[in-house]
């Protein structure tokens, strides 16, 4: 077979990015394991179960940690002054069993576009970007365990963890979504090009999800330092207009990003909801981002409502999480507006699917 003829047979085979329903599926579980994985870390984090496993990567030197009070009481040497329970072993395992199995499902993804979609450079790099940042959260996380490091280096191990959630989102969006092939009436944009109608909204979105993970690692930052619990009322602390204390400082900053970040949200929703003519799922996420914000608010008010429940707590870090993640989708689909069928269907009949693919 002729080499021009082995390249047509090949892209006429090949089947387009966007109907590859398996590599959709990776990149999903991929999404919704690094939403898992923060959410455990937060009920991790909560229930003081960090040390749950004194030794990484094993816990208590085992593939499969012990989980009775008796062994545990006779094998553990870490820092805590009194040995962990049960579930708190349950919960850390948990922990690292996600993300273990996260970074496994990020391998395949990552094997199967270099395997069946090399040509489409955005997702490929997407994907790769996204195993080497699974891979230093995975390093930093298991420094915290055994170093006991600060809060600064733990806000930067979450960062991170988002950072996660963020390339497998683009990574999905880049499969199911494209953007047509004409330039007119758009502009670059840091990822790619936006539509003039949509450059303003983009902005508004860019900055709420931006302003939402800020807040976020406040949040957590505060609670790191001590300072998560230290204002008993909401939304002054104290009922005091100016914090009294370092600490008070600390958390009211926090609350202060959290306003802004609300405010933002809900405008970017509203502007993306009067946007004409775009996709069901722009349309969604918009929708969404209303309701998860004002659950994010409510969560964080139940905090000093409950004396800090445990429940609250980590209901807190998940509903932020979410808000990050919906308005990072937003974005995405901003700037990639086309589902991958109506781009099919509005191509030319001469065009063929690698042309797609390369969009």
């Amino acid at each position: 077979m002729e080499s021009s003829d082995r390249a047509l047979y090949e892209n006429a085979t090949q089947i387009p990015i966007w109907k590859d329903r398996l590599l959709i599926t990776l990149l999903t579980i991929a999404v919704i394991g690094a939403v898992l994985q923060i959410t455990l870390g937060g009920v991790v984090r909560v229930t003081g179960s960090g040390d749950g496993c004194p030794d990484w990567p094993t816990c208590f030197g085992q593939a499969f940690p012990p989980l009775d009070q008796v062994t545990i009481d006779r094998l553990y040497d870490g820092p805590r002054p009194t040995t962990p329970r049960p579930h708190n072993v349950l919960l850390e395992y948990s922990h690292r069993t996600v993300g273990t199995l996260l970074g496994l499902a990020i391998v395949a993804t990552v094997i199967l576009v270099w395997v069946r979609h090399r040509s489409n450079r955005v997702v490929a790099w997407l994907a790769t970007a996204e195993l080497g940042m699974i891979f230093l959260v995975g390093m930093l996380g298991g420094a915290v365990v055994l170093n006991d490091l600060d809060p600064a280096i733990r806000t930067v191990h979450l960062l991170l963890a988002e950072i996660v959630a963020l390339l497998g989102i683009l990574a999905l969006v880049a499969v199911v979504h494209g953007r047509p092939d004409s330039t007119e009436g758009s502009a670059p944009w840091i990822w790619g090009r936006v539509s003039d109608e949509h450059r303003s909204v983009l902005n508004l979105a860019a900055a709420a999800g931006v302003f939402a993970l800020v807040a976020l690692l406040s949040g957590s930052y505060a609670v790191w330092k001590e300072a998560g619990a230290v204002c008993a009322s909401w939304p002054l602390c104290g009922g005091n207009v100016i914090p009294q204390s370092t600490f008070a400082w600390i958390h009211m900053t926090h609350r202060v990003l959290s306003f802004a970040s609300i405010v933002l949200v809900l405008l970017a929703g509203h502007r993306v909801w009067q946007l004409p003519n775009i996709a069901y799922a722009l349309r969604a996420a918009a929708i969404v981002s209303a309701f998860l914000i004002v659950g994010q608010m409510l969560m964080g008010a139940a905090n000093p409502w409950t004396t800090f429940a445990e429940w609250a707590r980590a209901g807190h870090l998940s509903f932020a999480t979410l808000v990050w993640v919906d308005m990072v989708f937003v974005v995405a689909l901003l700037l990639r507006p086309v589902p991958g069928r109506d781009l099919a269907e509005s191509s030319s009949p001469g065009s063929s699917a690698s042309k797609a693919e390369t969009s």
